[in-house]
């Protein structure tokens, strides 16, 4: 009687679990936002949440990303900043006071190599979003170290803690793309957390956070793209949850002029094109936001004065250079935990 009861028990217990399974299923989501591609794969996504409200509550947390820090949007807070010429307090909302705060951080650790007061070198290299902007000519060394008194994020940016920003010169303008990606992944992803969905993998052009396991159950793996792109596409895989990882490179985004090759990349220093071997970097950090921000700023330093920072701060960071016709894998000690 009683081993009837434990089969009984045993049945039963079956059954509820194989219900409790059949009430999650798993799903990719994609479409274009940020001019890029965004995609996204759901792990053990609760019955009750359709795919279609999960694609609108994604589609509207983009629009919000979108409408605070896209300088392509005329109506974005940052595009009215940007055209708020004053030197008084401005009033931000919370979204773009944590992202400036971000920002400030990395320009902080960085040495000044991340620079969201670049906006003004971007768009004289034509880089930027302006219309009718060009790109096959060099600028003067007049016009890149007049345009230079405008970039300095530490000296011409202040927040405070009333949700105010501060420009020290009314002409600052303000270019949140190279953190813009990461922010808006941790947006969705905060937003997942809140759908109690708790295993995915977000990306946005290439950046990507990831939480929780894939559908083996087991870490999300990724891949780092190869720089020379006529070769294989795939560099280096890592392994990660609760993760963000972005790479930043130097070798899709360029003009070129007299046998030089200017790259979209530019160096808050001396408001030139980087020119080192560094070709990519890959940074894998706390969340997407952080690690987009010093994605940039590592490819602006290069290998050489980037790896000692990623040391000291502790960053997991993978440089590919080109030495000659070679491509160079240098890895942070952080980075290495991720195999």
């Amino acid at each position: 009687m009683k081993y009837t009861k434990l089969i009984i028990f045993l049945i039963i217990s079956t059954l509820i679990l194989s219900c409790s399974e059949d009430k999650k299923y798993n799903i990719e989501l994609k479409g274009n936002t940020m001019g890029t591609y965004y995609l996204l794969s759901l792990v053990d996504v609760p019955k009750n949440l359709s795919k279609k409200e999960i694609e609108i509550e994604i589609k509207n947390t983009l629009l919000k990303a979108n409408k605070i820090l896209s300088n392509w949007d005329k109506s974005s807070e940052i595009s009215k900043l940007n055209n708020n010429k004053t030197i008084k307090p401005i009033q931000i909302s919370n979204e773009l006071f944590d992202v400036v705060s971000e920002a400030n951080s990395i320009n902080t650790k960085s040495n000044g190599y991340f620079d969201i007061t670049l906006d003004p070198l971007i768009e004289l290299w034509g880089f930027g979003y302006s219309k009718g902007k060009i790109i096959d000519r060099v600028p003067s060394k007049n016009k890149i170290r007049d345009t230079l008194t405008l970039v300095n994020q530490n000296l011409l940016l202040e927040i405070n803690s009333n949700n105010q920003l501060i420009k020290k010169n009314k002409n600052v303008r303000l270019n949140l793309s190279a953190i813009g990606k990461g922010y808006g992944i941790d947006l969705i992803g905060k937003k997942l957390d809140y759908l109690n969905i708790n295993n995915y993998i977000i990306d946005i052009g290439g950046d990507i956070f990831a939480k929780g396991h894939n559908k083996n159950n087991k870490d999300w793996v990724v891949g780092i793209e190869n720089p020379k792109l006529n070769e294989k596409l795939i560099k280096e895989i890592v392994n990660v949850s609760n993760k963000g990882v972005a790479t930043s490179g130097e070798y899709k985004n360029y003009f070129s002029k007299d046998g030089t090759k200017y790259s979209h990349i530019i160096n808050p220093k001396n408001g030139m094109p980087i020119t080192h071997s560094t070709k990519s970097v890959t940074v894998v950090d706390k969340n997407a936001m952080s690690a987009d921000g010093w994605a940039t700023a590592l490819i602006a330093m290069g290998s050489k004065v980037g790896l000692k920072v990623a040391e000291k701060e502790k960053i997991a960071v993978m440089f590919i250079d080109q030495v000659e016709d070679k491509l160079l894998k240098i890895k942070s000690s952080e980075f290495k935990f991720f195999k």
